[in-house]
């Protein structure tokens, strides 16, 4: 490891970094990095190679020199005693610190770049996670009013089929079971009450019948005598009152039949009214029953967002929390089939489509590459997740989701992924770095050196390099602008 040189410090006030002494290459390696701003004091012992060495992201290192770094240190070789002599290439050669020694060697020219042919690759890269294809989503119970979650399994607890999931407070459910029940009792009173005063009344209804079949059959008897056996006023007397009692017996039976229709409809609305309430009662008592939610299947329960976020933004269920019926608490991935789900920029909108292969890269394995496929890429942009109650849980951008040719068992839901597209593959290509070409208002050139440039025209350009189809051949210099 480095020691720091205090010696070297003093000589140099104006370095703005740390003095460090360096034996060899392999002191310089921990020191990488884009912030990287120190002063590296080369000693060249237990070195073998004869005249100047090249580090890249160094320079060039002579004898005893002090370099300064102010850009990401990259080593070619772990020990420069293996380089035999034989100089790296340099990214760039850094000036040295103002208040040191300065290099004794004599500096080398950058390696001015060239016209490759190699296989060139654009890719275009995405983040996401990943997503079951199909899952089996965990509700609370249907019911009346806001339930209360009381305990719930921890998040992405593997579970087994049967295994309880979420228990709900019942307490509140217990007292509308109460309630239901007394509205039962009442509604059971109720109705006999209807009935045995609907039996009383269609009795004394008969009664009244019988007695107004009697009247009329006396009336009638009067009636029947002939005229020539009675006065006249007699007879026309007995023919009104047998009229009276006939008109009595009609109306008696009327008011029968209306009372036993009305009866009937009274007693049927009460009966509607006990089953609707037994009904409720049933439902309340199989709603107390299902206050604990049980795994439909086995698998790795996911706890749910809560429906109201805070200023810390979205948060996952949790004891104590209150949902309304139906509410999704969690979900039961299936693991056969994953997907991954990414968003697109507004910028880059345009830059991927729907059909493109796709390298997708787990960034908990890194090692293990999945191929994949570009089916659906949204053509509405979701807005941002903000701040507040109701922010938006989902990322902003356009929807991307990216399909599998297979899942592994180490595939969890919502891991990251980086996805790299792959928007166009060239087997040979001429290639020249991105730094090399300039675009203006005729097209594309390239620098050749002294300050001349050649027109060029291009396949396509990744943030590296740019693919040349005509104007440059294979070996061609070129400078970077």
């Amino acid at each position: 490891m480095p020691e720091l040189s205090a010696e070297s410090e003093r000589q140099d006030r104006s370095c703005p970094g740390e003095s460090l002494r360096a034996q060899s290459v392999a002191d310089l390696a921990p020191h990488r990095g884009p912030r990287s701003r120190h002063c590296l004091e080369w000693r060249g012992r237990n070195t073998r190679a004869p005249g100047p060495v090249q580090v890249e992201g160094l320079g060039v290192i002579v004898g005893e020199a002090t370099v300064s770094v102010g850009r990401e240190l990259s080593l070619g070789s772990p020990r420069l005693s293996a380089l035999g002599g034989a100089a790296l290439l340099a990214a760039a050669t850094l000036p040295a610190c103002s208040g040191g020694r300065a290099d004794t060697g004599t500096p080398a020219s950058r390696a001015e770049p060239r016209v490759t042919a190699k296989s060139v690759e654009d890719v275009f890269l995405l983040t996401g996670e990943l997503r079951s294809v199909r899952s089996v989503s965990a509700n609370t119970p249907r019911g009346e009013g806001e339930l209360q979650i009381r305990w719930m399994v921890e998040d992405g607890s593997d579970v087994k089929e049967g295994d309880r999931l979420v228990e709900f407070d019942a307490a509140r459910l217990i007292q509308t079971i109460e309630e239901r029940r007394l509205k039962l009792r009442q509604a059971e009173n109720d109705r006999e009450s209807r009935e045995r005063s609907a039996a009383a009344e269609t009795e004394r209804k008969r009664v009244a019948v019988d007695k107004a079949e009697v009247e009329a059959e006396k009336a009638r008897i009067d009636a029947v005598v002939p005229r020539e056996l009675r006065p006249a006023v007699d007879w026309r007397k007995f023919q009104a009152a047998w009229q009276e009692k006939k008109a009595a017996l009609e109306k008696a039976r009327l008011e029968r039949e209306a009372y036993v229709v009305s009866s009937r409809s009274e007693i049927a609305t009460a009966r509607a009214t006990e089953d609707k309430a037994r009904r409720d009662v049933a439902a309340v008592e199989k709603a107390l029953v299902s206050m604990s939610l049980v795994a439909p299947k086995a698998g790795i329960f996911l706890v749910g967002n809560f429906w109201q976020w805070g200023p810390e933004g979205p948060r996952k269920l949790q004891p104590g929390d209150t949902v309304w019926p139906g509410y999704p608490v969690g979900t039961i991935p299936d693991p056969t089939e994953m997907e991954v789900e990414a968003a697109l920029a507004e910028s880059d909108h345009g830059r991927v489509a729907a059909g493109m292969k796709a390298r997708c890269i787990l960034d908990t394995y890194p090692d293990r590459v999945f191929e994949g496929r570009l089916e659906d890429v949204g053509s509405v942009a979701r807005e941002s997740g903000g701040r507040g109650w109701f922010a938006s849980a989902t990322k902003p951008g356009f929807p991307v989701r990216v399909s599998l040719a297979r899942s592994d068992p180490l595939m969890r839901p919502g891991l990251s992924v980086r996805v790299e597209v792959v928007r166009g593959t060239w087997e040979r290509a001429l290639s020249v770095p991105r730094g090399a070409v300039r675009f203006e208002k005729d097209g594309p050139v390239v620098g050749r050196g002294g300050g001349e440039v050649a027109k060029v025209r291009l396949a396509a350009c990744t943030p590296v390099e740019c693919v040349v189809e005509s104007g440059l051949a294979e070996g061609d210099r070129v400078s970077v602008f």
